[in-house]
């Protein structure tokens, strides 16, 4: 069966939940961008759109949803009705009308967008269908801006780090067993974090990673250490120090703990 753009957007959302647990890095990139980046119909041409791009600016996530307009003119010879408009988020809702408009007269549809739940950058896509456009989208606009968090906990996470806050500098191993340890962070700045450590440098036995690996605006994570007793040569050391990665900051600057012993 053949896959059109009013089939894929709702599919999009399920893939991108299940793109994790798949392989394939190119594939999925690929189909991503078919779907964002779909060919649009030849008679989208006959929708002059004033933008394809509106730019919401800094809103707070804890503030009402707010409408944004998009206002086309007919440039064609034929009436032109809007019969359906998706986006890629549940968080911005078309509205619009169905009514035909003759050429030479406007039209407008309208995108109100919901923040709370969605701090950080966004950028949605809005496909708009015709009577004259078939499977293909006549337009893709876009509604892209930032929410600036809500209020964050930051006083639940004394250790800064930049724009990374975590909750304490050091875990505690006691040498004898298989042990998993945390350090819970959150990103109190404006852009995503990639948090992972310099793994090069600790010894076999300790392995660390962020959980998740990418830390959006306003998001939490968990630094994981592991303890493998079964790795260790020798005697343990007192401390290891953990240089992590992904923070704008001095390795001296950006360094936790393991303490060993009982």
């Amino acid at each position: 069966m053949a896959l059109t753009l009013k089939t894929a957007v709702p599919a999009l959302l399920l893939y991108c939940a299940a793109a994790s647990a798949q392989t394939g890095t190119d594939r999925r990139q690929m189909l991503l961008d078919s779907l964002l980046n779909p060919e649009v119909s030849e008679t989208g041409a006959m929708m002059r759109f004033e933008t394809r791009t509106v730019d919401t600016g800094t809103v707070a996530e804890e503030s009402a949803p707010a409408e944004y307009e998009f206002r086309w003119t007919n440039a064609g010879e034929s009436p032109v009705t809007v019969l359906n408009v998706t986006t890629t988020c549940g968080c911005a809702v078309p509205d619009f009308a169905r009514t035909p408009v003759q050429p030479g007269e406007a039209g407008f549809l309208k995108v109100t967008y919901h923040p709370k739940g969605h701090p950080g950058n966004f950028d949605r896509k809005i496909f708009v269908y015709t009577d004259l456009s078939g499977e293909k989208p006549a337009a893709v606009l876009t509604l892209k801006g930032y929410v600036e968090p809500a209020v964050l906990p930051t006083w639940q996470y004394p250790v800064a780090m930049g724009p990374l806050l975590l909750r304490r500098a050091d875990v505690k191993i006691d040498g004898g067993r298989l042990q998993t340890e945390r350090i819970a962070c959150l990103n109190a700045g404006k852009d995503t974090l990639r948090i992972s450590a310099l793994q090069d440098i600790l010894p076999k036995f300790i392995k660390v990673w962020c959980e998740p690996s990418e830390i959006g605006p306003g998001e939490q994570a968990d630094i994981v250490v592991r303890f493998f007793p079964d790795l260790l040569e020798g005697r343990l050391p007192e401390r290891i120090p953990v240089i992590l990665t992904g923070i704008p900051l001095p390795p001296s600057r950006r360094t936790v703990e393991v303490v060993t012993g009982k």
